[in-house]
Protein backbone atom coordinates (compact mmCIF):
# COMPACT_ATOMS: atom_id res chain seq x y z
CA UNK A 1 0.00 0.00 0.00
CA UNK A 2 1.14 3.42 -0.74
CA UNK A 3 -0.80 6.11 1.03
CA UNK A 4 -1.20 9.71 0.32
CA UNK A 5 -3.34 12.22 1.92
CA UNK A 6 -4.25 14.29 4.99
CA UNK A 7 -4.87 13.89 8.81
CA UNK A 8 -7.72 11.07 8.74
CA UNK A 9 -4.04 9.14 7.11
CA UNK A 10 -1.48 10.70 8.49
CA UNK A 11 0.40 7.86 10.92
CA UNK A 12 2.82 10.08 12.13
CA UNK A 13 4.75 12.13 9.10
CA UNK A 14 3.69 15.05 10.98
CA UNK A 15 5.97 14.31 14.05
CA UNK A 16 8.74 14.52 11.92
CA UNK A 17 8.53 17.81 10.58
CA UNK A 18 8.65 21.48 12.29
CA UNK A 19 4.99 22.36 12.52
CA UNK A 20 2.52 23.22 15.39
CA UNK A 21 -0.53 20.40 13.52
CA UNK A 22 0.54 17.36 15.42
CA UNK A 23 -1.43 14.98 18.13
CA UNK A 24 1.97 13.28 19.28
CA UNK A 25 0.40 13.23 22.71
CA UNK A 26 -2.48 12.09 24.82
CA UNK A 27 -5.00 11.18 25.12
CA UNK A 28 -4.30 10.37 21.36
CA UNK A 29 -3.47 6.82 20.55
CA UNK A 30 -5.04 6.02 24.21
CA UNK A 31 -6.66 2.71 21.92
CA UNK A 32 -3.90 2.29 20.20
CA UNK A 33 -1.55 -0.60 20.93
CA UNK A 34 0.47 0.32 24.28
CA UNK A 35 -1.89 3.61 24.73
CA UNK A 36 0.36 5.41 23.48
CA UNK A 37 0.07 8.53 20.99
CA UNK A 38 1.70 7.50 17.65
CA UNK A 39 0.99 10.59 15.23
CA UNK A 40 -2.37 9.11 14.41
CA UNK A 41 -5.41 12.12 14.63
CA UNK A 42 -7.29 9.25 16.76
CA UNK A 43 -7.43 7.14 19.73
CA UNK A 44 -6.50 4.41 17.87
CA UNK A 45 -6.24 3.10 14.97
CA UNK A 46 -7.27 4.70 11.49
CA UNK A 47 -8.55 4.10 7.89
CA UNK A 48 -4.77 2.91 6.51
CA UNK A 49 -4.35 0.18 10.03
CA UNK A 50 -7.63 -1.55 9.31
CA UNK A 51 -7.17 -1.34 5.70
CA UNK A 52 -3.73 -2.87 5.87
CA UNK A 53 -5.69 -5.27 7.95
CA UNK A 54 -7.95 -6.72 5.27
CA UNK A 55 -5.40 -6.44 2.86
CA UNK A 56 -3.14 -8.73 4.67
CA UNK A 57 -0.14 -5.98 4.12
CA UNK A 58 1.99 -4.11 6.74
CA UNK A 59 0.40 -0.72 7.52
CA UNK A 60 2.81 1.84 5.83
CA UNK A 61 5.50 3.23 8.23
CA UNK A 62 5.55 7.06 7.67
CA UNK A 63 8.01 8.21 4.63
CA UNK A 64 9.77 10.91 7.04
CA UNK A 65 10.47 7.74 9.47
CA UNK A 66 12.02 5.54 6.03
CA UNK A 67 13.73 8.71 4.24
CA UNK A 68 17.30 8.32 5.52
CA UNK A 69 17.32 4.25 5.26
CA UNK A 70 20.03 2.85 3.47
CA UNK A 71 17.74 -0.49 2.78
CA UNK A 72 15.54 0.67 0.08
CA UNK A 73 13.83 -2.96 0.31
CA UNK A 74 11.96 -1.78 3.23
CA UNK A 75 9.65 0.50 1.32
CA UNK A 76 8.53 -2.60 -0.39
CA UNK A 77 6.14 -3.00 2.73
CA UNK A 78 4.58 0.14 1.18
CA UNK A 79 5.30 3.86 2.04
CA UNK A 80 2.50 6.48 3.95
CA UNK A 81 3.31 9.98 2.90
CA UNK A 82 0.35 11.59 4.27
CA UNK A 83 0.11 14.76 6.53
CA UNK A 84 -1.81 16.02 8.86
CA UNK A 85 -3.28 19.16 7.52
CA UNK A 86 -2.90 18.85 3.86
CA UNK A 87 -4.62 20.05 0.84
CA UNK A 88 -4.85 19.90 -2.81
CA UNK A 89 -3.84 23.47 -3.11
CA UNK A 90 -0.03 23.82 -1.79
CA UNK A 91 -1.21 27.08 -0.89
CA UNK A 92 -3.58 25.07 2.20
CA UNK A 93 -2.14 25.36 5.24
CA UNK A 94 1.28 25.79 3.17
CA UNK A 95 4.45 25.78 5.82
CA UNK A 96 2.38 23.89 8.42
CA UNK A 97 2.11 20.14 6.15
CA UNK A 98 3.75 18.16 3.79
CA UNK A 99 1.78 19.64 0.53
CA UNK A 100 0.15 16.25 -1.86
CA UNK A 101 2.61 17.94 -4.77
CA UNK A 102 5.50 17.04 -2.33
CA UNK A 103 3.95 13.65 -0.70
CA UNK A 104 4.03 12.61 -5.03
CA UNK A 105 8.12 13.89 -4.79
CA UNK A 106 9.17 11.52 -2.21
CA UNK A 107 7.30 8.45 -3.89
CA UNK A 108 9.32 9.44 -6.66
CA UNK A 109 12.65 9.31 -5.03
CA UNK A 110 10.82 5.79 -3.54
CA UNK A 111 10.55 4.42 -6.53
CA UNK A 112 14.10 5.70 -7.90
CA UNK A 113 15.68 4.02 -4.99
CA UNK A 114 13.76 0.78 -5.75
CA UNK A 115 14.50 0.60 -9.53
CA UNK A 116 18.19 1.13 -8.47
CA UNK A 117 18.12 -2.23 -6.35
CA UNK A 118 15.79 -4.64 -8.29
CA UNK A 119 15.53 -3.06 -11.53
CA UNK A 120 12.26 -1.56 -13.40
CA UNK A 121 10.63 -4.21 -14.74
CA UNK A 122 10.31 -5.92 -11.46
CA UNK A 123 9.35 -2.63 -9.75
CA UNK A 124 6.85 -1.89 -12.32
CA UNK A 125 5.17 -5.02 -11.68
CA UNK A 126 4.98 -4.67 -7.95
CA UNK A 127 4.02 -0.98 -7.85
CA UNK A 128 1.22 -2.13 -10.75
CA UNK A 129 0.13 -4.79 -8.29
CA UNK A 130 0.06 -2.23 -5.18
CA UNK A 131 -3.07 -0.52 -3.80
CA UNK A 132 -3.00 3.72 -3.75
CA UNK A 133 -5.03 4.50 -1.18
CA UNK A 134 -5.94 8.88 -1.48
CA UNK A 135 -7.70 10.92 1.18
CA UNK A 136 -7.16 14.72 0.19
CA UNK A 137 -9.85 17.66 0.11
CA UNK A 138 -11.30 18.28 3.46
CA UNK A 139 -8.81 21.02 4.37
CA UNK A 140 -9.14 22.71 0.97
CA UNK A 141 -12.97 22.85 1.74
CA UNK A 142 -12.19 23.75 5.43
CA UNK A 143 -10.72 27.03 4.09
CA UNK A 144 -13.20 27.74 1.33
CA UNK A 145 -13.46 31.69 1.33
CA UNK A 146 -16.70 31.54 -0.05
CA UNK A 147 -15.25 33.03 -3.74
CA UNK A 148 -18.24 30.58 -5.17
CA UNK A 149 -18.70 26.73 -4.58
CA UNK A 150 -18.42 25.59 -8.44
CA UNK A 151 -15.17 27.74 -8.92
CA UNK A 152 -13.54 26.66 -5.83
CA UNK A 153 -14.51 23.06 -6.90
CA UNK A 154 -13.02 23.53 -10.59
CA UNK A 155 -9.63 24.44 -9.10
CA UNK A 156 -9.67 21.37 -7.07
CA UNK A 157 -10.58 18.84 -9.31
CA UNK A 158 -8.41 20.42 -12.22
CA UNK A 159 -5.30 20.46 -9.65
CA UNK A 160 -5.57 17.07 -8.16
CA UNK A 161 -6.15 15.71 -11.99
CA UNK A 162 -2.54 17.35 -12.53
CA UNK A 163 -1.15 15.09 -9.22
CA UNK A 164 -3.18 12.10 -10.06
CA UNK A 165 -1.83 12.01 -13.40
CA UNK A 166 1.81 12.08 -11.81
CA UNK A 167 1.05 9.15 -9.95
CA UNK A 168 0.06 7.22 -12.70
CA UNK A 169 3.14 8.34 -14.70
CA UNK A 170 4.67 7.07 -11.66
CA UNK A 171 3.21 3.44 -12.52
CA UNK A 172 0.24 3.45 -10.14
CA UNK A 173 -2.57 1.30 -11.58
CA UNK A 174 -4.93 0.51 -8.50
CA UNK A 175 -6.38 3.83 -7.15
CA UNK A 176 -8.69 3.78 -3.65
CA UNK A 177 -9.80 7.77 -3.80
CA UNK A 178 -12.07 8.33 -0.67
CA UNK A 179 -14.18 11.27 -1.07
CA UNK A 180 -14.64 14.17 1.40
CA UNK A 181 -17.51 14.11 4.20
CA UNK A 182 -19.50 16.63 5.26
CA UNK A 183 -17.05 18.99 6.15
CA UNK A 184 -19.69 21.26 7.42
CA UNK A 185 -21.00 18.89 9.75
CA UNK A 186 -17.78 18.52 11.62
CA UNK A 187 -17.80 19.05 15.62
CA UNK A 188 -15.71 22.02 14.54
CA UNK A 189 -17.65 23.84 12.63
CA UNK A 190 -20.87 22.80 14.52
CA UNK A 191 -19.29 24.40 17.34
CA UNK A 192 -19.02 28.07 16.09
CA UNK A 193 -22.80 27.73 16.17
CA UNK A 194 -23.25 28.28 19.30
CA UNK A 195 -26.95 28.77 18.42
CA UNK A 196 -28.11 25.71 17.25
CA UNK A 197 -24.96 23.50 16.12
CA UNK A 198 -26.15 22.84 13.07
CA UNK A 199 -24.15 22.27 9.97
CA UNK A 200 -22.61 24.70 7.99
CA UNK A 201 -24.93 24.33 4.91
CA UNK A 202 -22.00 26.36 2.40
CA UNK A 203 -19.32 24.09 3.29
CA UNK A 204 -20.98 20.44 2.68
CA UNK A 205 -22.00 21.81 -0.45
CA UNK A 206 -18.66 22.17 -1.46
CA UNK A 207 -17.54 18.58 -0.14
CA UNK A 208 -21.01 17.17 -2.06
CA UNK A 209 -19.66 19.04 -5.35
CA UNK A 210 -16.52 18.38 -4.98
CA UNK A 211 -16.67 14.32 -4.13
CA UNK A 212 -19.07 14.21 -7.11
CA UNK A 213 -16.29 16.21 -9.46
CA UNK A 214 -14.16 13.56 -8.33
CA UNK A 215 -15.82 10.80 -9.63
CA UNK A 216 -16.32 12.20 -12.94
CA UNK A 217 -12.63 13.01 -12.86
CA UNK A 218 -11.73 8.73 -12.15
CA UNK A 219 -13.70 8.33 -14.89
CA UNK A 220 -11.90 10.43 -17.73
CA UNK A 221 -8.61 9.53 -16.41
CA UNK A 222 -10.06 5.38 -17.02
CA UNK A 223 -10.42 6.62 -20.15
CA UNK A 224 -6.81 7.92 -20.60
CA UNK A 225 -5.51 5.06 -18.90
CA UNK A 226 -6.85 2.04 -20.01
CA UNK A 227 -5.36 -0.57 -17.63
CA UNK A 228 -6.22 2.00 -14.48
CA UNK A 229 -8.83 0.37 -11.98
CA UNK A 230 -10.42 2.62 -9.44
CA UNK A 231 -12.53 2.31 -6.00
CA UNK A 232 -14.26 5.39 -4.97
CA UNK A 233 -15.92 5.37 -1.43
CA UNK A 234 -18.28 8.17 -1.31
CA UNK A 235 -17.94 9.51 1.95
CA UNK A 236 -20.09 12.14 1.68
CA UNK A 237 -23.01 9.91 1.49
CA UNK A 238 -21.77 7.11 4.28
CA UNK A 239 -21.01 10.14 6.44
CA UNK A 240 -24.26 11.54 5.83
CA UNK A 241 -26.47 8.67 7.16
CA UNK A 242 -23.72 8.00 9.79
CA UNK A 243 -24.61 11.68 11.40
CA UNK A 244 -27.95 11.51 10.77
CA UNK A 245 -29.05 7.85 11.85
CA UNK A 246 -26.35 6.68 14.48
CA UNK A 247 -27.72 4.58 15.75
CA UNK A 248 -28.44 2.55 12.82
CA UNK A 249 -24.38 1.86 12.67
CA UNK A 250 -24.17 1.41 16.78
CA UNK A 251 -23.27 4.77 18.00
CA UNK A 252 -24.85 7.33 20.36
CA UNK A 253 -23.60 10.72 19.47
CA UNK A 254 -22.48 11.94 15.80
CA UNK A 255 -22.92 15.62 17.12
CA UNK A 256 -20.10 16.36 19.90
CA UNK A 257 -16.58 15.20 20.26
CA UNK A 258 -15.25 12.48 22.34
CA UNK A 259 -12.24 14.41 23.27
CA UNK A 260 -11.87 18.60 23.55
CA UNK A 261 -13.16 21.34 25.40
CA UNK A 262 -16.34 23.45 25.41
CA UNK A 263 -19.43 23.32 23.36
CA UNK A 264 -20.06 20.22 21.84
CA UNK A 265 -16.38 18.96 22.90
CA UNK A 266 -15.01 20.60 20.49
CA UNK A 267 -14.46 25.07 20.60
CA UNK A 268 -10.83 24.06 22.16
CA UNK A 269 -8.92 20.84 20.21
CA UNK A 270 -8.11 17.69 22.38
CA UNK A 271 -5.28 18.44 24.64
CA UNK A 272 -3.86 16.75 27.43
CA UNK A 273 -6.27 18.58 29.93
CA UNK A 274 -8.88 17.95 27.95
CA UNK A 275 -11.88 15.46 29.21
CA UNK A 276 -12.57 12.88 26.51
CA UNK A 277 -15.71 10.30 27.03
CA UNK A 278 -15.18 6.35 28.27
CA UNK A 279 -17.43 5.07 25.71
CA UNK A 280 -15.46 6.30 22.70
CA UNK A 281 -16.64 3.03 20.64
CA UNK A 282 -20.31 4.88 20.26
CA UNK A 283 -18.44 7.92 19.20
CA UNK A 284 -18.36 9.21 15.65
CA UNK A 285 -16.00 11.55 15.72
CA UNK A 286 -12.69 11.29 18.42
CA UNK A 287 -12.08 15.45 18.18
CA UNK A 288 -13.45 18.51 16.36
CA UNK A 289 -12.16 17.07 12.93
CA UNK A 290 -11.16 13.19 13.43
CA UNK A 291 -12.82 9.96 13.69
CA UNK A 292 -12.97 7.56 16.25
CA UNK A 293 -11.46 4.43 15.57
CA UNK A 294 -14.77 2.40 15.38
CA UNK A 295 -15.76 4.45 12.71
CA UNK A 296 -12.56 4.19 10.59
CA UNK A 297 -13.07 0.60 11.60
CA UNK A 298 -16.51 0.78 9.84
CA UNK A 299 -16.06 2.83 6.96
CA UNK A 300 -13.03 0.28 5.91
CA UNK A 301 -15.50 -2.79 6.11
CA UNK A 302 -17.70 -0.69 4.01
CA UNK A 303 -15.00 0.38 1.91
CA UNK A 304 -13.61 -2.64 1.45
CA UNK A 305 -17.04 -5.49 0.85
CA UNK A 306 -19.60 -2.63 0.34
CA UNK A 307 -21.83 -1.95 -2.69
CA UNK A 308 -22.54 0.51 -4.75
CA UNK A 309 -24.04 3.25 -3.85
CA UNK A 310 -21.57 3.46 -1.26
CA UNK A 311 -18.49 2.25 -3.41
CA UNK A 312 -18.04 1.79 -6.82
CA UNK A 313 -17.25 0.81 -9.68
CA UNK A 314 -16.02 -2.14 -7.37
CA UNK A 315 -14.92 -2.55 -4.03
CA UNK A 316 -11.61 -2.72 -2.34
CA UNK A 317 -11.84 -6.43 -2.15
CA UNK A 318 -12.19 -6.52 -5.86
CA UNK A 319 -10.24 -3.78 -6.93
CA UNK A 320 -6.74 -6.07 -5.00
CA UNK A 321 -8.04 -8.96 -7.32
CA UNK A 322 -7.73 -7.17 -10.55
CA UNK A 323 -4.44 -7.63 -12.78
CA UNK A 324 -3.02 -4.79 -13.63
CA UNK A 325 -1.08 -4.94 -16.80
CA UNK A 326 0.83 -2.04 -16.38
CA UNK A 327 0.92 -0.88 -20.81
CA UNK A 328 2.38 2.48 -19.22
CA UNK A 329 5.98 2.41 -18.65
CA UNK A 330 7.12 4.50 -15.38
CA UNK A 331 8.03 7.96 -16.40
CA UNK A 332 10.31 9.40 -13.89
CA UNK A 333 9.02 13.38 -13.74
CA UNK A 334 12.07 15.42 -14.75
CA UNK A 335 12.07 13.07 -17.95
Amino acid sequence: MFVFGASLLDVGNNNYINTTEKCNYPPYGIDYLGGKPTGRYSNGKNVVDFLAEKLRVPSPKPYLSLSKTDNPLEFLEGVNFASGSAGILISTHQGLCISLETQIDYYSSVLRALVEKLGIVQVQRFISSSIFLINIGSNDILVYDGTGVSKYVRLLISTLEGELKRIFKLGARKLVLMGTEPIGCWPVVRALNKSSGDCNRELNQVSSLYSEQAVLLLKKLQSEYADMSYSFFNSYRVFDKLIKHPENYGFDESKAACCGMGYLNAEIACNPFATYCSNRTKYVFWDGWHQTEATANLLVSMAFDGLPPNVFPVNVRELSGLNAENAHVIQFIDQ
